[in-house]
């Protein structure tokens, strides 16, 4: 084994004949981890060692474009995603790195990897029979830790930028009819999910968001309820976080039937904490487990199926709910961008595409006002 200088890191020779150089470098919390580099020759690895060290000089991360995948990707996601992203989408990036990417190109270099090597990925995947939204969502981890990769100037484009990702067939939102609504919460009456139901086709929120709703957070005398957190669950916890975006944080008006629900639900849910007694884990939620714990969010959809059942009403999702609303404040006349504003998207756009099944009948309604106004109706 030959040794370089104090910082240089090591060099030697192993089993299999190969080079194997190792060195220390800083993560991205600051501690030092030891990283592996590998060739054919002594002098080859000689080079990477003197160009990693370069770099990290420079404060660049110490890889280059000779980096394997199967080294760059569990470094990225180490590195420069998990400091910045919430746990719940670091655990689907690295369900994506570990499932789809390690094992098509994994071996491949990020100076070697081409656009044909990602559009092949992709075929492979969609040959597979995975869903497009799945093939979608794995280019976009691979465009990002590439993007990331140009950004430290290790390779001069991001080819996986290049190449498009398959279409997705949008699905049309489902939702209650105006007869249906009412069915369901009339069914509801009496259980625990009276509250939930109302809250949801009055509100719209996401299930994470309900399950998440805390009793500091609103004001039944004022009418009001902030949106400030969201149960998720992340590699089997239930964690409460804060909600993805900026604009999912918003402030909605309680309607009254609402309040009358909260405040029952209330009752009830004091009751249960004074039977669970020492058991009781106060989180401040409003939906809560028998002893005050955030509610498994595959129980809950569990038992809302249950409830859709005894209603007679369709099996949609839980989310549809939230569709239902919007459906239900759009054919109203209620403008786009309040829906947006209520609904907590981020953009107009989402909105319009999202319940475009809803504006041809909005848009002849309209035309309609238009000539009653101008006094040439039929």
């Amino acid at each position: 084994m030959t040794r370089r200088a104090n910082g240089e890191g090591t060099i030697y020779r192993r089993s299999d004949g190969r080079w194997e150089a190792a060195l220390y470098v800083p993560d991205a919390e600051g501690r030092r981890r030891r990283k592996r580099l590998y060739g054919r020759t002594r002098a080859e690895v000689a080079t990477q060692l003197r160009a990693a060290s370069a770099r990290i000089d420079r404060g660049l991360p110490a890889v280059d474009a000779g980096t394997r995948l199967d080294v760059y990707l569990p470094m990225w996601l180490d590195q420069v995603a998990r400091p910045t992203l919430r746990p719940k989408t670091i655990e689907g990036y690295e369900t994506v790195i570990r499932r789809h990417l390690l094992p098509h190109i994994g071996a491949k270099t990020l100076r070697s990897l081409t656009t044909s090597d990602v559009r092949a990925l992709m075929a492979g995947m969609t040959k597979q029979g995975l869903a497009p939204r799945t093939v979608q969502y794995v280019h976009a981890v691979l465009r990002t830790a590439l993007a990331q990769a140009v950004r430290d100037d290790l390779v001069g484009r991001n080819v996986a930028s290049v190449v498009r990702a398959p279409r997705q067939t949008r699905r049309e939102a489902a939702f209650l009819t105006p007869d249906e609504a009412p069915q369901l919460i009339a069914a509801a009456k009496g259980t625990d999910l009276e509250a939930v139901v109302v809250v949801a086709l009055t509100l719209g929120l996401r299930r994470g968001e309900l399950l998440g709703l805390r009793w500091s957070a609103i004001n039944l005398d004022a009418g009001q309820l902030r949106i400030v957190a969201t149960v998720q669950r992340v590699s089997g916890e239930l964690l409460i976080e804060e909600p993805k975006t900026r604009s999912s944080v918003r402030t909605l008006p309680v309607p009254a039937m609402t309040i009358t629900a909260l405040r029952e639900h209330r009752v009830r849910q004091a009751a249960r904490r004074l039977a669970a007694g020492p058991r009781w884990r106060d989180h401040d939620l409003v939906f809560t487990s028998g002893v005050g714990s955030p509610i498994d969010p595959r129980n809950f959809d569990r038992e809302f199926k249950e409830l859709l059942d005894s209603a007679c009403v369709p099996r949609i999702r839980f989310h549809d709910l939230r569709h239902t609303f919007a459906t239900f404040l759009l054919a109203e006349g209620t403008p786009a961008r309040v829906v947006m504003e209520l609904l907590g998207h981020s953009q107009i756009g989402i909105t319009m595409n999202t319940y475009a099944h809803v504006l041809p009948a909005l848009s002849s309604a309209s035309v309609e006002a238009v000539a009653t106004q101008l006094g040439v109706a039929p």
